[in-house]
């Protein structure tokens, strides 16, 4: 019995986050009682998918001590290209959006994993970089051209409107299931535990022969994937798009990972916690809407949330550290 009441306790920074979403979706219940309704709890999962599933992609790079900047002008990249190919194509169907999307994500994913790994150019500067030229794409390519409902495939709307569970969006099971298949690869496949080592000390994974370039390289295509696929869910949900969809809100998913627990720093956090964080900054957010606070200070707490997650990550190493010194001492006496 109490090794079964051991195994529901919370364990690491994932346990820790899951009671501050409880506690964050209680206290917005309260504020605003429609939250916690089976519409309020859909609104939630619907809202968060996109941010979510970046957080999920961009996971394995800041666990290398890199980021990628370039996720959110590739999502509004995608999802005006899908919409413009479907407006041109009345036959087109959501499994051709579903292969288009991650294969545009990929060609800018590749783009940053060449620059990054290849050439050894700081990821912060590159995807930097990447993400002015994609979005000055956007610009150029639609000629300020919009689209809407009428012009999209009716079978990917349609998609998006599927509930399982009666709370549960198909956007955000498919968000569940990346988190889970990527979990699981960053722990028990030696390429997903390769990025911890190499996060831990990237001079190190070097000199031990670790294919650091291949790691990097992959990590970037992988996030241009799920930006790519996010282009797609975009379009699930709003049903529009023009040339400056979802403009500014990669800071939104780099402040999701990092309050996930995926340190700044590198070499620790897990895409379970990435997901928890987009969860518990959404939820943050829709109890500030419903009091009313502006949009400046929503954004302000965002990164209030962020310099946070962070201090708290740099004061629980130093304890590590001091934790594992006192054990090399007292080893040694």
């Amino acid at each position: 019995m109490n090794s079964f009441i051991s195994r529901l306790k919370p364990r690491g920074r994932e346990g820790s986050l899951g009671i501050i979403l409880l506690v964050t979706v209680g206290i917005t219940g309260l504020i605003n009682p429609r939250f916690l309704t089976g519409d309020g709890t859909r609104d939630l999962f619907t809202s968060t998918a996109v941010v979510a599933l970046l957080a999920i992609g961009m996971a394995p790079i800041i666990i290398m001590r890199h980021i990628d900047l370039s996720v959110a002008s590739t999502v509004g990249l995608t999802a005006w290209f899908i919409a413009d190919i479907s407006a041109k194509n009345p036959d087109f169907t959501w499994v051709q959006c579903f292969i288009i999307g991650p294969l545009i994500g990929m060609i800018v994913g590749v783009l940053n994993g060449l620059l990054v790994a290849g050439l050894r150019l700081p990821s912060l500067v590159v995807t930097l970089g990447t993400l002015y030229i994609v979005r000055g794409a956007v610009y150029v390519i639609s000629n300020s051209v919009d689209y809407n409902a009428q012009e999209m495939p009716p079978s990917l709307l349609d998609l998006g409107q599927k509930v399982f569970f009666g709370v549960m969006p198909f956007t955000f099971l498919l968000v569940i299931f990346a988190m889970l298949i990527t979990a699981w690869f960053m722990k028990y496949r030696k390429a997903g535990r390769d990025c911890y080592a190499i996060g831990s000390n990237p001079h190190a994974a070097d000199l031990v022969g670790l294919k650091v370039f291949r790691r990097t390289f992959l990590a970037f295509v992988f996030s241009g994937a799920m930006a790519g696929l996010a282009g797609v869910f975009y379009l699930m949900r709003f049903a529009q798009v023009d040339s400056t969809a979802f403009y500014g809100q990669e800071l939104a998913v780099v402040a999701a990972a990092v309050i996930g627990g995926v340190t700044i720093a590198g070499g620790s956090g897990t895409t379970i916690g990435a997901t928890i964080g987009a969860l518990l900054v959404q939820t943050i957010q829709g109890g500030l809407a419903a009091i009313g606070v502006d949009a400046f200070w929503k954004s302000a707490i965002n990164g209030l949330l962020l310099i946070v997650a962070i201090y708290a990550d740099r004061t629980l190493a130093r304890k590590s550290e001091r934790t594992l010194l006192a054990q090399r001492i007292k080893e040694r006496a």
